[in-house]
């Protein structure tokens, strides 16, 4: 391979502005900062894990800086040992990475096509869906990966034909990691006895895939979803009638927004869509996530958080109280009538009165009896997240109102003068 078609081969396909280098110290990275070296505004960056070997591929780093020309910034990540650990490492690199860079730079990795094939054979054993068989998008907004369809052995002969410090991780070679035993037994095995090549088809698997999966990913972008106080809600007519691959995706998607950077299992997702075919009325997903059946919406929820604690109410003001934002104003016209406001006299928020969350057995006095606040809020169609911290105004130890719904007939203006409740709740 002639390096200097390499290069630019590379620049061609970076974006104007400043680049950062992602450095892991191998051939892979060491070529790739050879060529971009040349464009402007170029650094690197190694992550330091404190792994074994780790001192070795940082010094590799920073040869490698001084030899082509680029500063190289340390960021310590270290990682323990344990589960998960090549999992572990790679989240802890990329949050590494992305916080060090700049919004206006550009991150670009060594990946090679023998990265793309060997991440899609172990999405494939996993049995992932055309996003986890689609891999390592070549590009994508603020990362490029420019080497893709060259192989690592290619690579390796560049960086030693210039010369390039690099170190070879002794951790590629640990067959405790699944990717490790696809390389360096899997793949070989197919290419010996199966598939010449495999590595190529693999990789053009890959970019086919990710064609499939950039349309699914636009079509589940068009579902419209509504913020409503940390939920999502997705109306349920469209997740039943578009096509499950994309309803799934649109699934995912919210989840993801939730548990960033997860989006889900499998199960996580049959659930949501279960809610939505009216099999269930509500799910539990992982981390505690809720499931409800809202109206003609699917309701995704984080779990449950400590309920707000009770605040003394003065006139006039304003606060937030779970999730709602009420405001407190004297009128002289008992008349005032705007949607969700409520008047109830002044002599009641005397100095005592406060707003609280529902507590078990609470009950408005009505014009015969009272009722629980639980049913009022249920025959309002109150969604089930939203009753438990749902606003009280509590005078005396009595109910005097719930807040956009109910005053209590004692707690209602008797002279001209009163004061109004507004409650407004933000959605999306």
């Amino acid at each position: 391979m002639n390096p200097d078609r390499l290069s630019a081969a590379v620049l061609e396909r970076l974006p104007d502005g400043p680049l950062v280098v992602a450095l892991g110290g191998g051939a892979d990275s060491a070529v790739v900062a050879w060529a971009v070296s040349q464009h402007v505004e170029t650094r690197g960056i190694f992550v330091r894990h404190r792994l074994v070997g780790s001192a070795q591929l940082e010094e590799a780093a920073l040869d490698l800086g001084r030899a082509v020309g680029i500063d190289v910034t340390i960021v310590d990540a270290p990682v323990d040992e344990g589960p998960s650990l090549e999992d572990r490492a790679r989240r802890a690199r990329w949050q590494a990475i992305e916080g060090e860079a700049d919004d206006a730079e550009t991150i670009v990795t060594g990946h090679t096509q023998d990265d793309q094939a060997e991440t899609v054979l172990m999405n494939l054993l996993r049995g992932s869906g055309s996003a986890g068989i689609a891999g390592m998008l070549r590009s994508r907004p603020g990362v490029v990966r420019p080497l893709m369809g060259i192989s690592r052995a290619d690579l390796r002969e560049v960086a030693e034909s210039l010369a390039l410090p690099f170190f070879d991780d002794p951790s590629n070679e640990d067959p405790r990691y699944l990717r490790n035993r696809i390389r360096l037994d899997l793949l070989p095995h197919l290419e010996s006895d199966y598939r010449p090549g495999i590595r190529t088809v693999l990789a053009r698997a890959g970019s086919l895939a990710a064609s499939d999966d950039r349309m699914i990913e636009g079509l589940a972008a068009d579902i419209p979803l509504l913020d409503d106080d940390g939920a999502v809600l997705i109306p349920s007519s469209v997740l039943a009638t578009v096509d499950r691959s994309v309803a799934s995706r649109a699934v995912r998607m919210v989840l993801r927004r939730l548990l960033a950077p997860y989006a889900g299992s499998a199960s996580d997702v049959m659930s949501v869509l279960s809610v939505a075919d009216g099999e269930t009325d509500t799910a539990t997903l992982t981390n505690a996530v809720v499931v409800t059946r809202e109206g003609p919406y699917v309701a995704i929820a984080p779990g449950r958080h400590a309920p707000p604690q009770p605040e003394i109410i003065s006139v006039p003001s304003s606060m937030t109280f779970g999730g709602s934002s009420i405001t407190f104003e004297f009128v002289d016209d008992v008349a005032v009538n705007r949607r969700s406001t409520l008047l109830v006299d002044a002599a009641i928020l005397r100095e005592d009165a406060v707003i609280r969350c529902p507590g078990e057995g609470d009950r408005i006095e009505i014009e015969a009896g009272s009722k629980t606040v639980r049913t009022v809020l249920s025959e309002h169609e109150i969604a089930i997240r939203h009753r438990s911290t749902w606003p009280l105004i509590v005078s005396d130890g009595r109910i005097a109102a719930i807040v956009g719904i109910r005053v209590a007939p004692w707690a209602r203006p008797t002279t001209s003068q009163a004061i109004a409740v507004t409650r407004e709740r933000g959605r999306s």
